[in-house]
C-alpha cells in the first residue's frame, strides 16, 4: 500500500487544508472572472468520523445551512465568488460534487451528502467550519461530473437563477412555518414543520416567547432572575439563586432543559430584555408545574452547545456554537449487588434530589438528578435494555424503559436498577466506545491516551514487541500506518523521544503528513512532552489546528511552560468546553497550568474557582500536593501569611521535589519578611536549594534572589556570577527579568560611581578582570577603563595598568579620545622605566587636529620621555616655544641632566620667583629646585650667589628635606668636590620621586 493510499485509510487528511488531495478543476478562470463579490476559498478534509468544509467568508456575513434528502445546502446573504481549487471531492465519504448558484443577491452552494448526515457548523477564526457526521455508509456518493454549473450572478436579485439548485425555503418569518407577525404569540403553530431541516443564524426575528410562567408582580417576592450576555461563539445566562441549589441541563425532544433541585419563582425579564441577543438562540421559555423543583423548557436553535458553570450560588448556562462536553465526564458502571442483582451505578458527588418529570409533548416520564458539583454530566448516551442516560451538560437523566426500574440516590451517587432479569442482558452504548472516539457527539479527540496504549501498562513489552512484529511484516513503502500507531503508542506511554523518532521516520516517506492535522497535533504534543517547547508551539499552532478546540488545551500547556501566562489562559478560554473528554490525569493537568497561570497574572478569582473544582477528583499524589502549594499561594497573596507558611512548612518534607523545593523557597522569603533570617542566612539556605531543583524558571528565580542578596552583602562577585549564570542557562528568562541589564548596571556602580573603591585594589581588579565584557562601549566605558588603570598604578601594577590601556588605544577609541588615552599610557611607560615605548605610542598616535590641552600635555610626556632617555638637547628643542609652568619643571630638569649650570639657575629663579618676600613655606618639587640651583651656583663659583639664596630662603630650609644640604651649600665653608658628589647623590636618589613620579601618581589617582 503506498502512503498516499495509507493516508485515505488511516483519514489522516488535514481539516483546513486539502494539500494532498487531488482536487477536480470546478470552474473555468474566465467564468471565475465575471464574478464581482469576493472570492472564498473552500477547503475540506476526511476526518476519522466526519468530513469537514472550511470556508473562510468574512466574520460578518451571515449564513444558513439546510440538509433536503441528499442535498447539503450553504445559503451566504451576499454574492461572493467561491474557489474550489483546494477541495477534495473526490477524497471525502459523506459529502461531494460542489456547485454555485445565485439568486436574490445571494450565494447558494450546494453539495451532494449521503443519505441521514448530521451537519454541525461553527465559527473559528475567520473560517466557517463545517462538519457532516454519520450518514448511510451502504449508499454512496453520485460520481463527479465537472459540468461548468458555475453560473454568475444575475444582473438584478430579480432574475430566476440558474444551475437549478434545490427548492429555496421562502418563508421568511425565521422561525418554524410560524408567520413572522404571529411567531411567538401562536401556540398552535409551534408544532409546524417544513421538509427542510435549517440551521441558521437568523432563525428568530421576533422576541422571545414565555409560555406557562407565572407573573411575579411582588417585589418582594424571591425568585430567580437571569441576566444575559453575550461571550465569543454564543451567550451565557446567569441564574441568580438566594439559595444553594443543584443544576442539570440537557437536551431532550429538540428542548434545552434546565432543571434546579429548589422551588422557586421564575423572573425571566433578564431574557425578555436581552432581546435579539437571546430570541436569535432561544424561542420560547416555559416553566413546567413542580412540587419540588424549578423546571425550565427551551425551545432553542439546532446545533448548539452548552457549558455550565457555577459562582458561589449563581448558575451560569453557555449556549455556543463551538463544540462542548462536560468538564467532569461521568461515565456509568456495572455492579453486581448479589441478592439485589445487577444494577448501572453512576459514581457522583454532591447529588441533589431526585426530580421525577412529564414530558408534556411524549407524555413518558424521566428522572433527573441534578448534581451541585458544576461541569458534572454524561459525555455521551448510554442506552441499556430497561433504561436510556442521556448525554448531559450538567446532571443526570435517566429514561426508564420499564415499569420494574428503580433509581435511588447516594451520597457517592445513584444506582439504577431494575426488579426483572433483563437489565444489564442488553446493555449497550448507542454511540461507538470512548468518549474520544465518539461518531455523533460532534467532537472527536486528536489526543486519546487512553486508547492508544492498547491494553494496561504491565503488558507494554508484549503490545511494544507485536506492534513492532507488526511492521517489520509490511513492505518497505508500506509501514507508516504501523508507525503511526506505534508512535502514538509510545507516547500515550510517556515515551515522547520514542514518539518523535517515529513520526520523523513517517514524515521522511511522506513529507505531506507535515500538514496533516493529526500528525502535527501528535507531534506537538511529543515535543511538549520532550521539553521542545519552541516545536511544540510550532505544531500546534499550524494553521491546520485552528478549528480544533483540543488544541487549546495543549498550547495552554505550552505557554504555561514557557511562561507566557496571558496567553496561556487565553487558549484555556478557548478550549476549556471540551476538557472534559479527557481523562482525569490530563484534566488535572490542564488545570493545574490553568491555576499557575492564573496566579501568575494575579487572578486569584480563576485560580480559586479551578482548585475548588479540582476538589473530589481522584487525583495522584504529585497533583494533590500541588493543589496544596497553589493554595497557600493564594493564602499568601491575600494576606493570610499565617496559614500559608503553615502549610508551606508542611510541604518542606514533600516527597515531590518540585513542591518541596517551591515550598522552601516560600519559607526562606518569609523568613526575610518578619525578620527570622538575615541575607547572610537566605543565601546560604537558597544556596542549598538550588541543589534540590535544577532547571525551568524556578532555577532562575533563585539565581536572581540570589544575586540581590549578593549585593545587599556586597559580594558583588558572586552575585555576578548568580546572574550570568541565568544569562548563560536560559537566555529568554534572562531577558524577561533583565538580568544583563542589572549586571551592566551593578558594573558601572563599582567602577564608574567610585563603588569599588570600597574594595581593596587587588580585589576590584580581580573583578573586573573576570567580569571585563561588561565594561559598555564609549566615553564611559573609556573612562571605566581609565578607573581601573589608575587603582592598577597606585599599587604599581604597571604592566596591568599598561595592557588595559593598549587595548583602549588599538582597539576602543580613535581621535582625540585615542591621542589623550595613549598620553596616559605612556606615562605608564615612563614610569615604568620604558621611555622608548612611551615615544613610540606617542608618536602612533599623532593627530592632526586636536584641542590645546591634550597637544600641551602630550609634548610634556614626550619630553619627559626624551629626559629619562638622556636626549636632553631634542627634549629642550620640543620646549623651545612652550612658556607654561610644567614646561619650565621640564627645563630644570633638561638643564640639571645635562649640567647646562647657567640655564638651570635661571630656570629655577624663574620658578622660585618672589615668594621668599613673602616667606611663603616650600613644596617638595621646590626644595628640589633650590637644592639644585645651590649646587649650580657651587660649581659656577658663584659665591654671592649661594650668600643670596641663604638670605632668602634660610628661614625656610631651616628644617625638613634638604635642610642640611642647604646649610652645608650655603656657609661660608668650601666644599671639596667628595662633599659635593655625596649631595649630589643624595639628590639623585630621590629626585625622580620628588619630581615627575609624583606628579604622574597624582595624575592617575585625579581621575
Amino acid at each position: 500500500m503506498t502512503s498516499s493510499k495509507w493516508v485515505k485509510k488511516l483519514c489522516m487528511t488535514t481539516a483546513l487544508t486539502a494539500t494532498f488531495l487531488v482536487a477536480p478543476t470546478l470552474f473555468a478562470p474566465e467564468s471565475l472572472a465575471q464574478v464581482s463579490g469576493p472570492a472564498i476559498t473552500f477547503q475540506s478534509g476526511q476526518l476519522a468520523n466526519h468530513a469537514r468544509i472550511a470556508v473562510d467568508i468574512p466574520g460578518d456575513a451571515t449564513y444558513s445551512i439546510t440538509v433536503n434528502d441528499r442535498v447539503l445546502r450553504i445559503t451566504l446573504d451576499s454574492v461572493f465568488s467561491p474557489d474550489f481549487s483546494a477541495f477534495g471531492a473526490a477524497n471525502l465519504r459523506q459529502i461531494g460534487n460542489p456547485r454555485v448558484s445565485y439568486i436574490g443577491g445571494r450565494t447558494l452552494i450546494d453539495f451532494d451528502v449521503l443519505p441521514g448526515v448530521s451537519p454541525r457548523d461553527f465559527r473559528s477564526g475567520n473560517f466557517l467550519i463545517v462538519d457532516v457526521y454519520g450518514g448511510d455508509q451502504t449508499a454512496s456518493l453520485p460520481a463527479f461530473v465537472d459540468s461548468g454549473a458555475f453560473t454568475p450572478p444575475p444582473a438584478t436579485g430579480d432574475e430566476p437563477e440558474t444551475g437549478e439548485p434545490i427548492e429555496e425555503n421562502t418563508d421568511t418569518s425565521g422561525g418554524e412555518g410560524v408567520p413572522a407577525e404571529n411567531n411567538l404569540q401562536n401556540d398552535d403553530e409551534l408544532g409546524s414543520t417544513t421538509d427542510i431541516s435549517t440551521v441558521s443564524r437568523q432563525e428568530q426575528s421576533g422576541p422571545i416567547r414565555l409560555l406557562g410562567l407565572p407573573e411575579v408582580t411582588n417585589p418582594d417576592q424571591e425568585a430567580v432572575d437571569v441576566a444575559v450576555t453575550e461571550v465569543e461563539n454564543g451567550i451565557s445566562l446567569s441564574f441568580n439563586w438566594p439559595i444553594d441549589a443543584a443544576a442539570a441541563v440537557f437536551e431532550r425532544g429538540e428542548y434545552l432543559w434546565v432543571v434546579f433541585d429548589q422551588t422557586y419563582a421564575f423572573d425571566p425579564k433578564g431574557m425578555i430584555d436581552a432581546g435579539s441577543l437571546v430570541s436569535d438562540r432561544i424561542h420560547t421559555v416555559e416553566q413546567l408545574e413542580h412540587l419540588d423543583a424549578l423546571v425550565l423548557r427551551m425551545s432553542v436553535r439546532t446545533n448548539q452547545n452548552y457549558v455550565v458553570e457555577k459562582d458561589a450560588r449563581r448558575w451560569i448556562v453557555y449556549l455556543k456554537d463551538t463544540p462542548a462536553k462536560p468538564r467532569f465526564p461521568i461515565i456509568p458502571e456495572r455492579r453486581n449487588e448479589g441478592a439485589n442483582g445487577q444494577q448501572i451505578f453512576v459514581a457522583a458527588s454532591d447529588v441533589g434530589r431526585k426530580i421525577e418529570v412529564e414530558d408534556p409533548d411524549i407524555g413518558d416520564y424521566f428522572v433527573v438528578m441534578p448534581l451541585a458539583r458544576q461541569g458534572s454530566g454524561l459525555a455521551q448516551d448510554f442506552s441499556y435494555a430497561s433504561a436510556e442516560l442521556a448525554e448531559t451538560a450538567q446532571g443526570i437523566v435517566i429514561t426508564p424503559l420499564t415499569d420494574f426500574v428503580n433509581v435511588e440516590r447516594y451520597t457517592d451517587g445513584v444506582a439504577i436498577s431494575s426488579s426483572g432479569n433483563d437489565f444489564l442482558s442488553s446493555s449497550r452504548l448507542s454511540r461507538a466506545t470512548g468518549i474520544g472516539s465518539d461518531l455523533q457527539t460532534g467532537f472527536a479527540r486528536l489526543i486519546d491516551f487512553a486508547n492508544w496504549r492498547i491494553g494496561p501498562s504491565w503488558e507494554y513489552r508484549k503490545n511494544k514487541t507485536r506492534l513492532l512484529y507488526e511492521l517489520s511484516l509490511r513492505q518497505l513503502d508500506d509501514r507508516n500506518e504501523v508507525r503511526w500507531k506505534l508512535a502514538r503508542y509510545y507516547l500515550a506511554h510517556g515515551r515522547a523521544a520514542e514518539a518523535l523518532g517515529i513520526l520523523e521516520r513517517m514524515l521522511e516517506e511522506d513529507p505531506l503528513l507535515s500538514q496533516n492535522t493529526e500528525f502535527l497535533a501528535v507531534r506537538g504534543v511529543a515535543n511538549f512532552k520532550q521539553g521542545r517547547l519552541d516545536a511544540a508551539l510550532a505544531d500546534l499552532s499550524a494553521r491546520e489546528l485552528e478549528a480544533e478546540q483540543d488544541a487549546e488545551l495543549w498550547l495552554l500547556l505550552v505557554e504555561e511552560k514557557k511562561g507566557h501566562y496571558e496567553k496561556a489562559l487565553e487558549h484555556y478560554r478557548r478550549g476549556k468546553d471540551v476538557m472534559g473528554t479527557y481523562d482525569t490525569n490530563d484534566r488535572a493537568e490542564i488545570s493545574l497550568a490553568a491555576v499557575r497561570s492564573a496566579i501568575e497574572t494575579g487572578d486569584i478569582e480563576l485560580a480559586q474557582q479551578e482548585l475548588a473544582l479540582l476538589n473530589g477528583v481522584d487525583l495522584n499524589e504529585d497533583q494533590l500536593l500541588e493543589t496544596l502549594f497553589q493554595a497557600a499561594r493564594i493564602s499568601e497573596m491575600q494576606g493570610d501569611f499565617d496559614t500559608a507558611f503553615a502549610q508551606y512548612d508542611e510541604l518542606t518534607g514533600a516527597s515531590n521535589r518540585w513542591i518541596s523545593a517551591r515550598a522552601r523557597y516560600a519559607r526562606i522569603r518569609y523568613g526575610l519578611r518578619n525578620g527570622d533570617l538575615n541575607y547572610t542566612d537566605a543565601i546560604d539556605q537558597l544556596e542549598r536549594l538550588r541543589y534540590a531543583w535544577r532547571g525551568d524558571k524556578f532555577e532562575i528565580t533563585l539565581l536572581n534572589d540570589l544575586a540581590e542578596y549578593y549585593f545587599a552583602t556586597k559580594q558583588y562577585t558572586a552575585g555576578l556570577s548568580a546572574l550570568r549564570a541565568g544569562v548563560s542557562y536560559y537566555p529568554e528568562e534572562a531577558s524577561e527579568l533583565k538580568m544583563l541589564l542589572r549586571m551592566g548596571q551593578v558594573f558601572k556602580d563599582l567602577f564608574v560611581n567610585n563603588g569599588a573603591d570600597e574594595m581593596t585594589p587587588v580585589a576590584a581588579i580581580s573583578l573586573f578582570y573576570q567580569f571585563q565584557d561588561l565594561t559598555p562601549l564609549g566615553p564611559e566605558g573609556d573612562f571605566m577603563v581609565r578607573r581601573l588603570a589608575a587603582r592598577m598604578v597606585s599599587v604599581d601594577l604597571l604592566d596591568n595598568a599598561a595592557s588595559l590601556l593598549e587595548y583602549q588605544v588599538s582597539q576602543r577609541t580613535e581621535g582625540a579620545a585615542r591621542a589623550q588615552i595613549a598620553a596616559q599610557l605612556a606615562k605608564i611607560y615612563i614610569m615604568d622605566s620604558r621611555p622608548e615605548q612611551a615615544i613610540e605610542i606617542l608618536r602612533a598616535t599623532r593627530e592632526p587636529r586636536l584641542p590645546n590641552d591634550i597637544v600641551s600635555n602630550r609634548r610634556h610626556v614626550e619630553a619627559r620621555a626624551l629626559v629619562e632617555q638622556g636626549r636632553y638637547e631634542e627634549a629642550e628643542v620640543m620646549l623651545e616655544d612652550d612658556s607654561s609652568a610644567d614646561a619650565e619643571v621640564l627645563r630644570t630638569d633638561i638643564f640639571w641632566g645635562s649640567k647646562e649650570w647657567p640655564k638651570l639657575i635661571n630656570t629655577v629663579q624663574r620658578i622660585l620667583g618672589d615668594g621668599w618676600r613673602r616667606n611663603q613655606a616650600l613644596n617638595s618639587l621646590q626644595r628640589l629646585n633650590l637644592i639644585r640651583l645651590t649646587i649650580g651656583m657651587t660649581f659656577m663659583d658663584d659665591r654671592a650667589g649661594l650668600i643670596e639664596m641663604r638670605r632668602r630662603y634660610g628661614n625656610q630650609m631651616r628644617s625638613g628635606d634638604f635642610a642640611n644640604a642647604f646649610e652645608l651649600l650655603t656657609n661660608d665653608q668650601e666644599l671639596s668636590g667628595r662633599e659635593l658628589g655625596a649631595i649630589a647623590s643624595q639628590i639623585a636618589s630621590v629626585e625622580k620621586l620628588q619630581t615627575f613620579m609624583r606628579e604622574y601618581r597624582s595624575d592617575f589617582s585625579g581621575r
